[in-house]
């Protein structure tokens, strides 16, 4: 079974659901929308992870889209994460909404929030609360990271997509700070259509980017996260995000696919039944 392990739901309702000023221009992607997507590509789970620039701290969307299909949708969460609360808040969404990750982000704080002390509290939260928090950080936030993961072991870590926007050529110092993350076990990344289409433009292979990280991280911790519906002018629609990684990673052996495409993420995010079936 393929699992996204990133996806955003937007809706054109403001109503009920009102966006921040100045969202981003995205397509519509509504919870049965996405659905249909994923149906038409054979993708079975999907991990809903809130737009900050849409929704702001409100993760209502996601949340009700979840709810609405609690065999195909968990959310990861966004929320104030320098608030002195917002441990509390982060358990709340846990235990009362069935949140199963946090997002901290590094744009719309201050400089330097990934390594503020005050969001410290929020990755102890989410390792008592068994929590996976992922990390939107670019490649210019990424070497303050490992001080930080190294204070939370205990702690699954997944670094996002945005850091792979640009490549350069092997060996690939620019992403030396990305490979040094390799020497946690619990980190883990998501790669995305971003990553593909940055070997691309850089006019390299994307096998040779992907062996990279294979070959640092292991098959083990890389994952599938199509990133949609963002950019969709430059990444396209649902299924072309998936045909072209699909693409590039042809070459592994059927296990190492199954693996990145639906068994890392399903291990890393269990369904309520499967977690149920283990407490």
């Amino acid at each position: 079974m393929i699992v996204d392990t990133h996806v955003h739901v937007v809706t054109a309702d403001r109503d009920n659901y009102p966006a921040r000023d100045d969202p981003p221009a995205w397509p519509e992607v509504t919870g049965t929308g996405l659905l249909a997507d994923m149906d038409a590509a054979g993708v079975g789970r999907a991990m809903l992870v809130q737009s900050y620039f849409t929704y702001g701290f409100d993760n209502s969307y996601a949340i009700d889209c979840a709810a609405a299909h609690p065999g195909r949708f968990q959310v990861v969460c966004v929320i104030d994460q320098t608030a002195g609360d917002a441990p509390e808040t982060l358990t709340r969404l846990v235990r009362e909404h069935g949140v199963r990750g946090v997002r901290l982000m590094p744009k719309g704080f201050p400089e330097g929030v990934l390594h503020d002390p005050r969001t410290f509290p929020v990755w102890q939260r989410a390792g008592e609360l068994g929590i996976p928090v992922t990390v939107a950080a670019e490649i210019q936030h990424v070497p303050v990271m490992p001080a930080v993961v190294e204070r939370f072991p205990e702690v699954t870590v997944c670094f996002e997509h945005m850091w792979g926007i640009e490549v350069d050529q092997p060996p690939f110092p620019r992403l030396e700070p990305v490979v040094a993350l390799a020497r946690f076990r619990n980190v883990h990344l998501k790669l995305a259509p971003n990553n593909s289409f940055a070997a691309r433009e850089a006019g390299i292979p994307p096998r040779a980017l992907f062996g990279h990280l294979i070959a640092h991280f292991g098959i083990e911790r890389l994952m599938f996260g199509s990133n949609y519906p963002a950019h969709p002018a430059r990444f396209g629609g649902y299924q072309d995000r998936l045909v072209v990684m699909s693409e590039d990673l042809a070459y592994l052996p059927d296990a190492d696919r199954e693996a990145f495409f639906g068994g890392n993420a399903a291990r890393l995010w269990p369904t309520a039944a499967e977690r149920a079936s283990t407490a």
